[in-house]
């Protein structure tokens, strides 16, 4: 049997869109599971669609999870090149070649005259099939068309008998001959539709299994026919199950983040991501779900790949980051958190290995990094740059006759006068004799501090935030917690 060879093959419209990361991690899966190949090549003939940029941006997300392939863009191979654009020679040669057998024609529609026919049928109730000319134009009056201005395609002659693929989570899926027609290969800027494209990229690039979205299903049996007239041949087929939302809707926009370079922006490790998707789908015997990549690797297989719709449930993925993130080492989650701030634009000091060590150290048990960004970001801010939450305000400074506010003119001095240098530990050993002297619990004056220095009454425990901050800053942000209660603000 020939060597396993799987391909990601994506149309560069934007970032990496959730369900093309499942259909290149289950490709990356099934190649190494099998010790074979996974190849990247882009799909760049829709020009319409096409943005350039959007290349950089899918290998970055890419790579970003971690799915490292063994051919294709950036990294070469036997069976380049690797995009479409700069494959269209041998496209013209399969075109031709259909041509020249009588497998395919030129047609001369226009966009107008296309949905006339199709309005016609709407008209009449009855489905819209196009109809086949009863004699094919000469290439002849082909160019003479085009040179005039008129759009010329090639369209493909679908044989009259049904279709039937063999899919590997479907089953067989049956197209009747009733329900095709001549298809366009070519189209009038000159570039192969997608359905040449790909047939003649899987055949002359090894491809042998073809895993992709279920949406691409019902096109599938164009690829069918068209191997059948150029002899080629077929590959196996696994479609995967659509992604919804948890309310049963096609997974959008609307939704919130549908991207990897969002998930990655809002704080998310790559790990997590990388195993919630592989649950989008997949079932692993014995019902394990947290897996690391090579975890999934060894247990990935085919047979297990559902049919049933697969729910992008945002409640497990957060649970997902944040076991990832209780259980990463200190160097990963340092490299994570950098990689985060470098996406953001938050005070933070993103160059600072020691400060970044320390604030991961004193929030554990965050969700993603942006909860840390939430807690500290305020603490690397200009002093005056925050506002006061008024909940805050009401229920920690203004209540019991304005007990906070007492607090901070009581504790202003005092810390004034403390050594600071003993740091955190210090500090806080310090409020523990404070609260001691004056019979308060630890609460009633760390609250109070906590809305003065950041605004609000969450922020990480009240001696590293202080310590933090340092002397001259914690002073000069209670001054001015205390002066806006006199100004009235």
């Amino acid at each position: 049997m020939a060597k396993l060879k799987t391909r990601f093959a994506p149309s560069p419209t934007g970032h990496l869109h959730i369900g093309g990361a499942r259909t290149a991690l289950f490709n990356f899966l099934l190649a190494r599971q099998a010790g074979g190949t996974f190849m990247v090549r882009i799909e760049d003939t829709d020009r319409a669609r096409h943005d350039e940029s959007a290349v950089a941006k899918i290998v970055e997300d890419l790579r970003w999870l971690g799915l490292e392939w063994d051919e294709g863009i950036e990294v070469g191979g036997p069976d380049g090149p690797y995009r479409q654009s700069e494959r269209l020679d041998l496209y013209e040669m399969y075109i031709q070649r259909l041509l020249d057998e009588g497998k395919a024609y030129y047609a001369f529609e226009s966009a107008e005259e296309l949905h006339a026919q199709r309005t016609a049928a709407g008209a009449a109730k009855r489905g819209y099939r196009y109809e086949r000319p009863a004699t094919f134009p000469s290439a002849q009056a082909a160019a003479t068309a085009r040179a005039a201005g008129t759009p010329v395609v090639v369209r493909f002659i679908v044989p009259g008998a049904d279709v039937t693929i063999h899919d590997e989570a479907f089953g067989d899926v049956r197209v009747p001959a009733g329900e095709m027609e001549d298809f366009v290969i070519r189209k009038d800027d000159g570039y192969p539709t997608f359905y040449l494209a790909n047939v003649v990229d899987d055949a002359t690039m090894g491809v042998n299994l073809i895993c992709r979205g279920q949406e691409f299903l019902g096109q599938t049996w164009r690829q069918s026919v068209l191997r059948q007239a150029l002899g080629v041949p077929e590959p196996k087929f696994c479609h995967l199950p659509l992604i919804m939302d948890m309310q049963g809707r096609k997974l959008s926009k609307r939704d919130g983040d549908v991207d990897v370079h969002s998930f990655r922006k809002a704080g998310y490790l790559p790990e997590a991501l990388v195993n919630f998707i592989a649950l989008l789908g997949w079932r692993p015997a014995g019902d394990v779900e947290r897996m690391t990549l090579r975890e999934m690797i060894d247990r990935f297989s085919i047979d297990r790949i559902g049919k049933a719709n697969a729910k992008f449930d945002r409640d497990k993925l957060l649970a997902f980051n944040t076991d990832a993130a209780a259980a990463a080492s200190p160097d990963r989650l340092l490299a994570g958190f950098a990689d985060y701030l470098c996406l953001n634009d938050t005070p933070i000091p993103a160059g600072d290995d020691g400060i970044l060590r320390r604030l991961l150290e004193i929030t554990r048990g965050f969700r993603t990094f942006a909860d840390i960004t939430a807690k500290c970001g305020v603490l690397f801010g200009p002093d005056d740059g925050f506002g006061y939450d008024d909940q805050a305000v009401k229920k920690v400074l203004e209540k019991g006759d304005a007990a906070g506010y007492a607090v901070l003119a009581d504790l202003r001095d005092k810390l004034a006068a403390v050594d600071w240098s003993a740091g955190a530990e210090g500090l806080e050993k310090f409020l523990a004799d404070y609260c001691q002297a004056a019979n308060v619990g630890l609460g009633k004056v760390a609250q109070p501090l906590r809305v003065a220095v950041t605004g609000t009454a969450i922020s990480p425990p009240i001696g590293q935030t202080l310590d933090i901050l340092g002397r001259e800053r914690t002073l000069a942000r209670i001054d001015r917690c205390l002066a806006a209660r006199a100004a009235g603000q």
